[in-house]
C-alpha cells in the first residue's frame, strides 16, 4: 500500500467511524437503554475499534509505522478479537431482539462466547509457543492466519444468527416480527460478503464501507420501527394502523373477506387501582402475548396493533367466518393459561367484538359496529360471571 493511498484509506476510516459515533450519540441522547439497544451499541463500539485498528494495519503495510514482527502479530490478533466481538455482540443482539427464550438460561453469555474466547486463546498461546509460525522473520503474516484465526469465530456467529433468524422469520405471524428477523438474518450476510471482498482486495477499505452502510440502513429501519411500534407490548401502534389502512387495497386478496376485531381488557381500571400501574403494564403484556399466540390458528396472518390504553385491534382476512369465534376462544384460553402460569393476583379476561369491513366502506363505520359488539360481549361476560358467583 502506498503512502498516497493510505491518505484515502485514512479518510474513509474517519468517515465510517464518524457515522458510528453519530449513531451512538443519538442513542444515548434519546435515552433508549433497553437490553437490545445496549447490545446494538456494543456492536457499534466493536466496529469503531476494529476500524481504528485496521487503519494501524494499513499504516504498517504502507510503511508509515515501522513494520516489526511483534506489531504485525499484535495488530492482526486485535483485528481478529474485535471482528469476533462484532459478530458475537450481534448474535447477543439478535437473541434479545427476537426474544429467544434460551437467552435467559444460566451461563448463556459464557457458552455463546466460547468460540470468541477459544480463538483468542489459541492465537495468543500459539504465538507465545511458536511466534514465527504466524509472522516470519521478515514480518510477513502467515496466510493460515485468515482461515485459522480471523474467520472461524465470526463465521460461526454469522451462520448461527442467519439460520435462527430465517427459521423465526418463516414462523412469524406478525409482519413486523418477520421483517425484523429478516433484517437481523441478512445483516451478517452483508458483513461476510464485504469481509470476503476485503480479503481479496487488501488495499481497499471495502469492509469499512460495507459495514457502515449495512449498519446505517439497519439503524434507520430500527428507528422507523420504534416510531411505529408500541414500546410496552411490541405490537404495531395506531400510527402503523393508519399506515396499513392507507394501503388497504394492496392487502386485500381475492376471495377473502376482511374483518375488524376489537379486543378490550375487562375491569382493567380495577387492576391498575388495586395493584398499581406496573401490574397493569404486566397485564397488557400478557394480553399482547396471548394475542400473538392466538393468531397462529388463523390461516392468514392478520394485522395486530395496540389501539390505545387496554384496547387492541386486529384486521383479519379470511374466507371462513368461523375462524373469528375460534380466535376469540383461543385468546381467552391463552389468557387463562398465562394467568395460571404467572400466578397473577387477579383474573384477566377480555371482551372481543368483530364485524366485516365492506369493500367500499369507511373503516370507522365498521370499527364502530365492532365496538358495539365488543361491549355487548363484555356485558355477556359480566352476566355470566355474576351467575357463576351466585
Amino acid at each position: 500500500m502506498s503512502r498516497d493511498y493510505l491518505f484515502f484509506y485514512s479518510e474513509a476510516t474517519v468517515v465510517c467511524i464518524l457515522f458510528f459515533v453519530i449513531m451512538l450519540v443519538n442513542d444515548h441522547r434519546n435515552g433508549n437503554r433497553q437490553e437490545k439497544q445496549i447490545l446494538l451499541d456494543r456492536v457499534m463500539v466493536a466496529h469503531i475499534v476494529y476500524f481504528a485498528n485496521d487503519w494501524v494495519w494499513a499504516a504498517l503495510l504502507s510503511g508509515l509505522i515501522p513494520r516489526t514482527r511483534f506489531l504485525v502479530a499484535l495488530v492482526n490478533f486485535i483485528n481478529a478479537f474485535f471482528l469476533a466481538g462484532i459478530t458475537y455482540s450481534w448474535f447477543l443482539y439478535a437473541a434479545a431482539a427476537e426474544q429467544l427464550p434460551f437467552r435467559r438460561e444460566k451461563h448463556f453469555d459464557t457458552i455463546v462466547g466460547l468460540p470468541y474466547y477459544l480463538v483468542t486463546c489459541v492465537a495468543v498461546v500459539w504465538y507465545m509457543i511458536a511466534p514465527t509460525f504466524w509472522v516470519n522473520e521478515n514480518a510477513e503474516l502467515n496466510p493460515l492466519y485468515y482461515p485459522l484465526i480471523l474467520l472461524p469465530a465470526p463465521m460461526t456467529y454469522l451462520l448461527v444468527t442467519f439460520v435462527i433468524s430465517m427459521i423465526r422469520a418463516s414462523k412469524a405471524r406478525i409482519h413486523m416480527e418477520r421483517r425484523l428477523c429478516l433484517q437481523i438474518g441478512i445483516f451478517p450476510l452483508v458483513i461476510a460478503l464485504f469481509g470476503v471482498l476485503q480479503l481479496t482486495m487488501l488495499n481497499a477499505p471495502l469492509f469499512c464501507f460495507g459495514c457502515t452502510i449495512n449498519m446505517l440502513l439497519f439503524y434507520l429501519n430500527n428507528t422507523a420501527d420504534q416510531i411505529s411500534v408500541d414500546p410496552l407490548t411490541r405490537l404495531n401502534n395506531r400510527n402503523q394502523l393508519h399506515h396499513y389502512l392507507s394501503q388497504d387495497a394492496a392487502h386485500r386478496a381475492n376471495g377473502l373477506r376482511e374483518f375488524v376485531v376489537m379486543v378490550d381488557a375487562n375491569d382493567f381500571k380495577q387492576i391498575n387501582d388495586t395493584y398499581g400501574h406496573a401490574e397493569g403494564d404486566r397485564a397488557l403484556v400478557l394480553i399482547a402475548d396471548a394475542l400473538k399466540g392466538a393468531i397462529r390458528i388463523l390461516k392468514e396472518a392478520p394485522f395486530l396493533a395496540r389501539y390505545g390504553g387496554d384496547e387492541f385491534i386486529l384486521i383479519v382476512r379470511t374466507s371462513d367466518e368461523s375462524e373469528l369465534p375460534a380466535l376469540r376462544r383461543e385468546i381467552r384460553r391463552r389468557l387463562r393459561e398465562a394467568c395460571e402460569k404467572e400466578a397473577t393476583p387477579y383474573t384477566l379476561s377480555v371482551a372481543v367484538g368483530y364485524d366485516e369491513l365492506g369493500a367500499d366502506e369507511p373503516f370507522t363505520a365498521c370499527q364502530q359496529r365492532a365496538d358495539r359488539k365488543l361491549y355487548a360481549d363484555k356485558n355477556r361476560e359480566k352476566l355470566l360471571a355474576a351467575r357463576m358467583d351466585g
